[in-house]
């Protein structure tokens, strides 16, 4: 099993996930109109691996994000606590497939099995 990461980008792994696009190469423009419906689903996920400490915040130098390396995901996709906050404020693309299935779950998360083994291999290796 392979989970396909949202808004995650190799600087929040310094060096270990190098296959992850760069922030600075991350896509922008126009923000969707249902953004906020969007970031709402991702939200109402349960956190699957909670973190209490902290992540440099990549757009504001010196600023950190308390609880950034948190993990969070609907059973497909995996996103952090630190790309919520990125996709809330910045002009960051979603991936299409992504959008295409939150809006498919009428933004409601689905549930899904976290005590899968290969579940676990997959989320772990973002951690």
């Amino acid at each position: 099993m392979e989970l396909k990461p949202v808004a995650m980008y190799r600087e929040m792994y310094e060096g270990t996930h190098d296959e992850l696009p760069s922030v600075h190469d991350a896509p922008t423009g126009t923000v969707e109109d249902d953004r906020d419906q969007i970031l709402n689903y991702m939200r109402k996920v349960r956190a699957i691996f909670d973190v209490m400490g902290e992540a440099p915040d990549l757009f504001a130098e010196g600023t950190d994000i308390e609880g950034g390396p948190s993990l969070y995901s609907d059973g497909v996709w995996i996103w952090r606590e630190d790309s919520l906050k990125y996709l809330a404020e910045q002009p960051l693309a979603l991936p299409a497939e992504f959008i295409e299935r939150v809006r498919s779950f009428d933004y409601v998360p689905q549930q899904f099995d976290t005590r899968d083994p290969d579940f676990d291999a997959a989320f772990l290796s973002y951690f």
